[in-house]
């Protein structure tokens, strides 16, 4: 009989550990959903900036190389960066201390993408935003 309860005891012990597995998992998850979101939203105020800016005066934004500084404010700087397919400016955000990629691709008619990445200081690693966050 006192093997029953040892049995009982050991699956409640399993069951709970797993349950805490669990419940860090979904932690991580959440909070890089949130980091992600906070980035996004970042980049998206950024790139508010940027066209502001360029329609206020479109010639300093051509002939810019890659990694070159755009313009600087006390929250963000902005740089150009060159890609193959996509236009792409960078971040720097200095509020949350992290860089972020833009990326607008123009299709066929009236379709166009844009993409959003978390990046490093040099703006050449790349990592999608979760998906939540861009929505």
């Amino acid at each position: 009989m006192d093997w029953w309860i040892l049995l009982l005891v050991a699956i409640a012990a399993y069951l709970l550990w797993r349950q805490h597995k669990h419940t860090e998992g979904v932690k991580i998850v959440s909070a890089r959903l949130e980091r992600d979101k906070r980035l996004c939203q970042h980049i998206k105020a950024g790139m508010r900036e940027y066209d502001w800016r360029r329609n206020q005066n479109d010639k300093e934004f051509w002939g810019k190389r890659d990694g070159e500084l755009i313009f600087e404010t006390a929250h963000l700087a902005a740089y150009n960066v060159s890609h193959f397919a996509e236009s792409r400016v960078g971040f720097h955000f200095r509020d949350i201390e992290e860089y972020g990629l833009y990326g607008f691709f123009a299709g066929n008619g009236d379709e166009f993408f844009e993409s959003y990445y978390r990046s490093d200081r040099t703006f050449k690693t790349e990592t999608n935003l979760a998906f939540g966050a861009r929505d």
